[in-house]
């Protein structure tokens, strides 16, 4: 193993990861959103990252393992940055985009699997990307990006999910602060061709629902207070029940066009 490194911000914290220096080019290139110029200030949490298992006869390609190894890489530095920000940011399971000129900052909730990704890459060409993962928010409520690379799958090795560059599908970082302007919990239950079905819930079927979908909740102090003050903030939460992502657009763009 030759190991080489590099830092990135995630949440807010200063991740430095060392890795084989045969997927160090590929790695940059995904996590370029990330990156912190800076290698060597101090850093917040570390990754050590396994080099690729050699091909062997029968087994998998090579290209296959780099696809997974690259994909364990992304999983492992989400929980190094979730690990380090534990106890100080409100973290939710969550995509989120922002409008480019106003900050004003969409959050969707979601189960893995559910459409946080196909939403992210729908309508994030234009506007300002955050995350497609983990969503981390302040004391004071303040959104901090973790725009990573984004998880898709390919119909070549359907059962894993390529590693995708934020730019490679038009993605670009907020050049504004970031705020929540609203808040959506997303249900890909629908019929193909049904309208999107808006379920407007009170705040403690909010709280139920939200809850689940929260990284180390019972680590902040008064974590339900400071779950219910995102909520207020956003105005509420709303459930999308939805087949298919450009459904959604009307949504997107009424949160989007919210100001202070």
């Amino acid at each position: 193993m030759r190991p080489t490194s590099f830092v990135v911000r995630a949440l807010g914290r200063r991740v430095r990861v060392t890795l084989d220096a045969s997927l160090l080019a590929e790695a940059r290139r995904v996590w370029h959103l990330c990156l912190e110029d800076d290698a060597d200030a101090p850093v917040d949490a570390e990754v050590l990252h396994d080099p690729p298992t050699p091909t062997t006869e029968g087994g998998p390609s090579e290209r296959t393992t780099r696809v997974a190894s690259l994909q364990e890489l992304t999983q492992t530095i989400t929980h190094a940055a979730i690990g380090a920000a534990a106890g100080e940011l409100l973290m939710l399971h969550a995509g989120a985009l922002c409008d480019p000129r106003t900050g004003a900052t969409l959050m969707y909730a979601a189960p893995g699997g559910t459409g946080k990704t196909t939403v992210t890459s729908t309508f994030g060409p234009g506007r300002g990307y955050l995350t497609d993962e983990t969503v981390g928010l302040t004391r004071d409520l303040t959104v901090l990006a973790y725009p990573k690379p984004l998880s898709v799958r390919r119909g070549d090795t359907a059962f894993l999910k390529h590693e995708t560059a934020p730019g490679d599908l038009g993605l670009a970082s907020p050049v504004v602060r970031p705020w929540l302007a609203g808040i959506v919990a997303l249900r890909r239950d629908a019929a193909p061709g049904a309208p999107v079905e808006v379920e407007h819930v009170g705040l403690l079927e909010a709280l139920v629902l939200l809850a689940p979908e929260t990284s180390s909740l019972a680590r902040l102090d008064e974590p339900l207070r400071r779950l219910a003050d995102a909520v207020e903030a956003a105005g509420g939460l709303r459930v999308l029940h939805f087949a298919d992502a450009p459904d959604l657009r009307p949504v997107v763009t009424e949160v989007l066009g919210r100001t202070r």
